[in-house]
């Protein structure tokens, strides 16, 4: 991530990481080369082994994409790891590419502990960088000793320019990834070339990385906004959903009046529209139902229908994996809910199917056109949503059961030992009680209700006829 990369060779890496859904924020730990198409960098390696001489590359992504380049041949390698400080690369990853620290902090430590585990495996030289001139000069000098490379030090202090080295960061690291690092780097006289192909490397991030940060999650929603075509207005008022931590740059058509809101779940986003007095036309959202519940998915269609226009529409994207590539990916790729599962349930919550388009290689897009719903329809809508109050008591009801086990010494809470899942359920459950209270408090919502009750027992036996039928 800096100055001096081949740039055939990252926009092949950045090709065959986004053949697996995959950036530069949230690399695999594994993969099977064999299955994703590779000429792109077939293309790299034959541009590079024609030059004279002794030729490098360098590419951060490189670490996490060796295998491909031991299948198509290229096997014995000197690896040299250049390393930046980690709290000066956080830095740089804040600020140049918007995303919060801890998130930063999570990326840099997943490329640490990868060359951890090379170093583990094979002599690993570590250059440090950026330090003073006379520094960063003398360590390149001996890494070239090394490696029997000739060595001109005019040039060397000619090509060293502090401009370059940007976003460096006040504070005093503190990584242990990093110490173990400088631990394990080797410097030997002569760096021996390794076999690729014996190299078995599969760390995983000790935090797990979101895919919503980087630049394959910017991709997507520029797709999915390609795909947008809101119709039932002239000038539309549209509200795109985000979520937490999601690159929240400028999208949106021409016309369009444009809302963005942050949730961190599906549930919230009615409450959020509610709270914001928005009553959009339009709704737009990317990830947002990746690996939910089909309960979730059915109160976020339900919440929509009462908190848009009467005649809205939604485009939302889902998990479609085709090939073997993505089902041959660890950390696995998230593969539910799938299309037909959820155009199901928004048909049962009075949204009807348009349109369905591929726009990835893991993902579909799906347009939704809110159909006019009969009373009968309308009331479990609304029933539904409240009768959801009575699942987070249920909630709550495990909660207070796992405090008391947990008091007695046999803490078992949803296969989760730690206080802190405990506590952190509960709050989701409070603000959870707390939008559903929000929504049952509307003045539309309780007229509903109150129509509603007279009738119900016909409805249930209209319902249960239907049904016999």
């Amino acid at each position: 991530m800096g100055y001096f990369e081949a740039l055939g060779v990252v926009d092949a890496h950045r090709d065959l990481l986004a053949q697996m859904e995959r950036d530069w924020t949230c690399p695999p730990s594994t993969f099977r080369p064999g299955l994703l198409d590779l000429s792109a960098l077939k293309e790299q390696v034959a541009i590079h082994t024609q030059l004279p001489g002794v030729w490098a590359m360098k590419d951060p992504r490189s670490m996490f994409l060796l295998p491909a380049w031991s299948f198509l041949g290229v096997d014995r390698v000197r690896l040299i790891a250049v390393v930046r400080s980690p709290a000066d690369a956080v830095r740089s990853i804040e600020k140049r590419d918007h995303i919060r620290q801890d998130r930063a902090e999570a990326i840099v430590d997943a490329y640490l502990r990868r060359l951890v585990e090379i170093a583990d495996k094979v002599p690993l030289p570590v250059i440090h960088f950026p330090g003073d001139r006379d520094s960063l000069i003398t360590q390149v000098r001996d890494l070239a000793a090394s490696l029997d490379l000739p060595w001109d030090e005019e040039a060397a202090l000619a090509f060293f320019d502090e401009t370059l080295v940007r976003n460096r960061s006040p504070l005093r690291d503190f990584s242990p990834t990093y110490d173990l690092l400088v631990q394990k780097a080797r410097y030997p006289k002569k760096v021996p070339a390794v076999s690729l192909q014996s190299l078995e490397l599969s760390s995983e991030p000790e935090w797990p990385l979101e895919t919503h940060v980087g630049i394959r999650h910017r991709q997507h929603r520029n797709q999915l906004w390609e795909m947008a075509h809101f119709s039932t207005d002239p000038e539309p008022e549209v509200v795109e959903v985000l979520l937490e931590g999601a690159w929240a740059g400028e999208t949106g058509h021409p016309g369009v009046t444009l809302h963005q809101i942050e949730v961190k779940s599906p549930l919230a986003v009615g409450a959020t529209l509610m709270k914001n007095r928005l009553r959009p036309h339009g709704v737009i959202a990317h990830g947002l139902l990746a690996g939910r519940s089909l309960s979730e998915i059915q109160f976020f269609f339900r919440s929509l229908y009462i908190s848009t226009d009467p005649l809205a529409e939604v485009l939302i994207d889902v998990p479609d994996p085709r090939g073997m590539a993505l089902l041959n990916v660890t950390p696995a790729y998230t593969d539910h809910p799938q299309p037909i599962r959820v155009q199901g349930i928004a048909t049962q919550c009075g949204w009807d199917h348009v349109v369905t388009e591929r726009l990835s290689p893991g993902r579909s897009g799906i347009f939704f056109r809110k159909r006019i719903l009969t009373d009968s329809e309308l009331i479990p809508v609304v029933t539904d949503l409240i009768a959801s109050i009575q699942r987070i008591h249920t909630i709550e009801h495990w909660l207070s059961s796992g405090q008391v086990r947990q008091a007695g010494g046999v803490a078992h809470l949803v296969g989760e030992s730690d206080p802190d899942t405990v506590r952190a359920l509960r709050r989701r459950a409070e603000a959870a009680e707390r939008n559903l209270e929000r929504l049952r408090n509307r003045r539309s919502v309780k007229l509903v209700l109150a129509l509603a009750r007279p009738t119900r027992g016909v409805f249930r036996a209209v319902r249960s006829w239907k049904k016999s039928r």
